[in-house]
């Protein structure tokens, strides 16, 4: 079988495996590196741990803007390297270093002056907004190892070297997670610097996955750095950066908005009910990124296939996906409702968030079926090239629906209106997906195989 034609003739359950894996591997690094980054945090104490929950949207805003632009630039250049246009790939990597910069000036000035007032918005507990502005005004001002780690990853993808971008990403992670402990505790003679220590680890961790990245990129002659000398702008190309990479920003910065939102909600109940959708938040993340990962594999199989006119392999592929999405969020599911105490004391959490988070995790966990099936039917809407369905998709989950039922069950249901509002969330924004698959897939079968 030739090289080039093992996407339209590869089997599709092997053709998965090849696509997905290193994507899935990468994303349960990034999960397992926030779960253990929160469990040691946790050990320091709850304000602590309730602090890094406060934390977690802002520096996914963070992580939002360096992503949108990093998978704008991803596309782009593929498509460029894809038509032999040297001149205007290199023009296009130029742009990512100079956007990347341009970003984090912004985020680092934003931090330096804004952390104290973002974590009195809110709370009045003085010790957490110190911990905050220790621990995200490090993460804030010195973001721009995470900027370029995100930007060269998504370089060398678009250059086929997915196994580079899963080392840089691979170690990033494994330093931060040696250093954790190590500036967290004061252990092997280290200083105990607590959570300042937290923010240290990642940074570090960030800024040597950047420089891991810088290498491989140099080593395999990528980019002639001769384009950054003088930058002269194409407003084509810049347009086309963004209109792919957008969406993606707008998405992580809207989930990111909700996610501050709630917990100002969140938190008018306890600091205790804080702390518990920050674990919920991580360990859920575990269960979901694994979807993503999958996902991420699959696009490219549909989108492929679809330019090949293969329309019962689409389907195949498709059905294939749902299988396993559905296999990974059972799982999970199952392990919420039936050991949802052991999960939760993974983190050295107290009595009243164990009291509170047991039954979130029961509540929350029944809309993870219904989670798979949209996940993956917003992946196949982007591999059709309708960006606009999987964007309503994601804003249903997490803001179209959730907000309105969240304000019906709040004057009844207290706490529980907050979990049972993102279940029923879940259910229907699966129904929306079906409905939007059934408009958009006959119209795109039809387009193409006519």
């Amino acid at each position: 079988m030739k090289d080039s034609n093992y996407m339209e003739n590869m089997g599709i359950k092997k053709l998965a495996l090849k696509t997905s894996t290193p994507m899935v591997i990468s994303m349960i690094a990034i999960a397992l590196y926030g779960i253990t980054d929160s469990a040691f945090i946790s050990n320091i104490s709850e304000d602590a741990l309730t602090t890094v929950a406060l934390s977690i949207p802002m520096q996914a805003i963070i992580t939002a803007i360096g992503l949108g632009t990093g998978i704008g630039i991803n596309s782009i250049l593929a498509k460029f390297l894809g038509e032999k246009d040297n001149e205007k790939a290199q023009k296009t990597i130029g742009y990512g270093f100079v956007f990347m910069l341009i970003s984090w000036l912004v985020v680092a000035i934003i931090s330096l002056f804004g952390t104290r007032s973002l974590f009195s918005f809110f709370t009045d507990n003085i010790k957490i907004q110190q911990l905050g502005y220790e621990y995200f005004s490090i993460l804030g001002i010195f973001s721009i190892g995470s900027m370029f780690q995100i930007l060269f990853q998504k370089i060398l993808e678009a250059h086929g070297k997915t196994k580079m971008s899963m080392f840089v990403q691979f170690s990033g992670t494994g330093i931060n997670l040696i250093l954790d402990p190590l500036l967290i505790f004061g252990l092997l003679g280290m200083p105990a610097l607590g959570i300042r220590g937290a923010a240290i680890s990642t940074v570090i961790g960030q800024s040597i996955g950047a420089i891991i990245g810088l290498v491989c990129i140099i080593k395999n002659k990528i980019f002639n750095f001769k384009y950054l000398e003088d930058v002269k702008f194409d407003k084509d190309i810049i347009k086309s950066i963004y209109e792919v990479g957008f969406p993606t920003m707008l998405l992580e910065a809207a989930d990111s908005f909700i996610t501050l939102y709630l917990n100002k909600i969140l938190i008018d109940f306890s600091e205790a009910a804080v702390s518990t959708w920050g674990v919920y938040g991580q360990l859920q993340k575990f269960v979901m990124i694994i979807v993503y990962g999958l996902n991420y594999g699959m696009i490219p199989i549909v989108a492929y296939n679809l330019g090949a006119k293969k329309k019962e392999r689409i389907k195949e592929c498709i059905s294939f996906y749902i299988k396993l999405a559905l296999g990974v969020v059972v799982t999970g599911q199952l392990l919420f409702l039936i050991i949802p105490t052991q999960l939760i004391s993974i983190f050295d959490v107290s009595d009243e968030v164990l009291s509170i988070a047991v039954p979130a995790f029961r509540i929350l966990s029944c809309g993870f079926a219904f989670a798979g099936v949209s996940l993956v039917l917003s992946a196949t809407f982007q591999a059709f090239g309708n960006g606009t369905y999987s964007l309503i998709v994601n804003l249903s989950r997490k803001i179209i629906f959730v907000l309105p039922i969240l304000f019906m069950l709040k004057g009844v249901m207290g706490i529980y209106s907050v979990w049972t509002a993102f279940t029923i969330a879940e259910i229907a924004t699966m129904i929306v997906a079906i409905v939007l698959y059934r408009k958009i897939s006959k119209k795109v079968m039809e387009e193409q195989y006519v």
